[in-house]
């Protein structure tokens, strides 16, 4: 891949574009937008051989439009009222590889390195924006493959729905505005913030893959000041690409020896749990033996006190028939004793 700026670029949509300054004609609607997403028919004629984009993340591009209606239809402005079909009710970008489409199909390792870059923009834009990104899709059929993203604001309690909550210009241009600032301040503030959108971009993905923050012509440079830059960010990209599988090295050394040793933990510890339950059964078994021997004892005792109580019932009971015998008798010499008195 020949070396060239990076190129990533947001905007704001609503349901119905507004009128373009001193013309009757009107801006894209997010509908525009969408068509052109999806490949409609009616929407591609700058394609020569439209496809289906690629769903790399999220919902469908067409649910995503459906749920950026549905929130705006919801919504209200600041003094209650709906919400004017001009609103802007969406967040849509636009990342660019700058090699072409047809290179990146048909070489392997160009197209190891463009999914490289594809990857690591869908997880910045993820960092960026996190449940509010819904939607990246793919598009391989135009000259240079590139990703198109959509981004929800929130429908906030006040049912709201503030495109600066998504928008670092339109952010950062509210904030100077809610701080007292004149229109030209918040102009600046918003060139500021989109500034640091782009050069957090390139930090975080753009020079891993060797782009430039801006092309030469804003730079100004000669064709041989160009040149040079070109093989600096050869130079670096092929570093970053140095460090990113140094730190592959050491991630697969750090896993393995993680295995390692949580192995020989593993085997330690199964050899102690061996050691304890060898130990837990001999006590069982101690345990158990001695129980028995109580047992034992216990039921001998108790034999014996059934012995001896038997004894002692066999005992009483011949007493009570003893008992019963002398008082037979004495009612029957008491009874002789009544007749002899009657005489």
């Amino acid at each position: 891949m020949i070396p060239s700026y990076q190129f990533n670029h947001v905007e704001p949509y609503s349901r119905k574009g507004a009128h373009r300054k001193n013309s009757t004609k009107r801006k894209c609607s997010m509908f525009d937008i969408r068509d052109e997403m999806i490949r409609a028919p009616h929407a591609c004629d700058h394609v020569t051989d439209p496809q289906p984009p690629n769903l790399i993340f999220g919902l469908p591009p067409g649910e995503a439009f459906d749920m950026a209606a549905a929130r705006a239809a919801q919504a209200v402005d600041k003094i209650g009222r709906r919400l004017r079909p001009e609103a802007l009710v969406v967040l849509v970008g636009v990342a660019t590889w700058p090699d072409l489409t047809a290179h990146v199909q048909q070489d392997a390792e160009a197209r190891d390195l463009y999914v490289q870059w594809r990857d690591a923009t869908v997880a910045w834009l993820q960092s960026q924006w996190g449940d509010r990104l819904v939607t990246v899709v793919e598009h391989m059929d135009e000259l240079r493959p590139h990703v198109h993203y959509i981004v929800l604001p929130e429908l906030e309690p006040d049912n709201r729905l503030r495109i600066a909550s998504v928008h670092p210009g339109f952010r950062a241009a509210a904030n100077c505005a809610d701080a007292g600032g004149k229109p030209r301040e918040q102009s600046k503030a918003y060139k500021a913030a989109m500034t640091a959108f782009q050069d957090c971009y390139y930090e975080d993905v753009g020079v891993c893959f060797g782009l430039f923050r801006i092309g030469p012509r804003l730079q100004r440079l000669t064709r041989e000041e160009w040149k040079e830059r070109k093989r600096q960010a050869e130079i670096l990209a092929r570093e970053h690409a140095r460090i990113d599988d140094r730190l592959a090295t050491i991630k697969r050394q750090a896993r393995e020896f993680v295995v390692e040793k949580t192995a020989a933990a593993n085997a330690a510890a199964e050899s102690k749990i061996n050691g304890i339950e060898t130990q837990s059964r001999h006590d069982m078994m101690m345990l158990k033996q001695e129980a028995n021997r109580r047992m034992a004892i216990l039921r001998g005792r108790e034999q014996a006190l059934r012995n001896e109580l038997e004894e002692k019932d066999a005992l009483i009971t011949a007493q009570e028939e003893q008992l019963a015998h002398a008082l037979e008798r004495l009612a029957i010499y008491e009874s002789g004793l009544g007749r002899d008195a009657g005489r």
